[in-house]
């Protein structure tokens, strides 16, 4: 829950409740958004809504907080991670089998449009299948992986709130995860690796629930973001010389 998360729901019920089940079907909907099947699929559902609904109303409304009580006590809360990492493994593997399945000899198109005055310019480039697989892979399990923090920004339109923080900026632990899951998997349905899909399964599962028990046993930060020093420090660092462009030549008036 996020900070203000329960004093949001006694004033804004309805709100804090829109908000809940977007958030625990945010994968879904933002896949079926990009796969074009409907939106409201999710919401078919009414055994699921239900249960929802429930945990929702035990969590905010429980009488003396004994729901979230018990459940944030220090062994189910580890145990809550471990099995929430369990279900984001296999969110991740059934994200790469739909993309797969749904679009096996789709060829990738991507549309820039040229603005010319007032007039729009259709461009269409057309990519090698096997990158087409790979791009769409990869991003269809980011977002069934980490779908609740990739909409994040929509939920909080819905409690009427506003703010410039999002994934794109600061990825989060779960969406790299989601992301390296995802190369994992279609590296081993490319035949690339000896190894089957229920063992990168299992491996999958067992690092992110220890690192997530780690993370919050110890209160370390992203283990991913030593990494992308690394990398930062040699790929993405700032040149000793730069290009004499615009943005120099104005630094320098």
């Amino acid at each position: 829950m996020g900070e203000g998360a329960v004093s949001f729901a006694y004033s804004h019920p309805m709100s804090s409740w829109v908000a809940s089940i977007l958030t625990c079907f945010a994968g879904t909907f933002l896949s079926n958004f990009l796969l074009g099947n409907s939106l409201l699929s999710p919401l078919t559902d009414l055994e699921q809504i239900a249960i929802l609904s429930v945990i929702w109303y035990l969590v905010f409304f429980c009488p003396l907080d004994l729901f979230t009580k018990v459940f944030m006590l220090k062994p189910l809360w580890i145990a809550l991670l471990v099995v929430k990492e369990a279900h984001r493994a296999r969110n991740i593997l059934k994200g790469v089998e739909m993309s797969s399945t749904l679009h096996h000899d789709a060829w990738l198109v991507m549309i820039a449009i040229i603005r010319k005055g007032k007039s729009y310019k259709t461009l269409v480039l057309h990519q090698d299948n096997n990158f087409c697989l790979i791009s769409l892979s990869i991003l269809i399990t980011c977002l069934v992986g980490a779908g609740s923090r990739l909409l994040r920004p929509v939920v909080l339109f819905a409690q009427g709130k506003v703010d410039a923080i999002n994934e794109a900026l600061y990825p989060s632990f779960v969406t790299k995860l989601s992301i390296v899951g995802s190369v994992l998997f279609i590296v081993v349905q490319k035949r690339m690796v000896a190894f089957t899909s229920a063992e990168v399964l299992l491996g999958i599962t067992c690092v992110g629930a220890f690192l997530q028990v780690l993370m919050d046993l110890s209160n370390t930060s992203d283990p991913f973001t030593y990494l992308e020093k690394a990398v930062a420090a040699v790929l993405f660092r700032e040149p000793a010389e730069k290009a004499d462009t615009s943005d120099a030549k104005k630094k320098k008036e």
